[in-house]
């Protein structure tokens, strides 16, 4: 099993392809990208942002997909954090899409940030209105992560449209869900 090394963290790197997959994963080039990820953010100064550190720290794997796997109850074929497990499952074909490793590692940071809100709130989010105001949130500080990490300024602009159309927000959310098999859980 693979490793990256993310701020003194050790995440396992695993391949999962799920049901009615199309493509197939390179997970060579992937497994350089993600490391290449690593290096950028362990390459930025992150000093006056601990709570950014603890983020990146608080995962415990990345889960690289193609097709609908089943997480924490929902089959999803777009990417999303397990909150609870604190695993990013990260669809490997838009991981690849951008190949700045600064642009991934900010993409990743967001998705470590709901593990933080998780934590914070005490589980998942409660309503449609709890996850857009978690989404918000994450953008939020991924803009800043962005920043930090030396991302093209179109990345922030980006994130600062689609933060500010909350009817995109809710249209991501409900992408890519095919089933729900618990209702206590929520994904981002």
């Amino acid at each position: 099993m693979a490793t990256i090394n993310v701020l003194g963290n050790k995440i396992p790197v695993i391949f999962l392809i799920g049901k009615d997959a199309t493509i197939e994963m390179d997970q060579p080039a992937i497994t350089k990208a993600v490391n290449a990820m690593a290096a950028a953010i362990n390459a930025t100064d992150w000093k006056g942002r601990p709570a950014y550190v603890r983020a990146f720290r608080g995962v415990k794997g990345i889960v690289f997909f193609e097709g609908v796997v089943n997480v924490n109850g929902f089959d999803m074929d777009r990417p999303c954090m397990d909150e609870d497990d604190a695993v990013f499952y990260w669809e490997s074909s838009e991981f690849t899409r951008n190949p700045d490793p600064r642009t991934q590692a900010q993409t990743f940071f967001h998705d470590c940030w709901h593990v933080v809100q998780f934590k914070r709130q005490g589980g998942f989010a409660k309503n449609e209105q709890d996850r857009v105001d978690r989404e918000v949130d994450a953008i939020d500080h991924q803009i800043e992560a962005a920043t930090l990490l030396g991302c093209d300024p179109s990345v922030m602009t980006f994130l600062a449209d689609f933060r500010d159309g909350q009817g995109n927000i809710q249209m991501r959310l409900a992408e890519g869900v095919k089933m729900q098999h618990n209702k206590d859980t929520a994904f981002a």
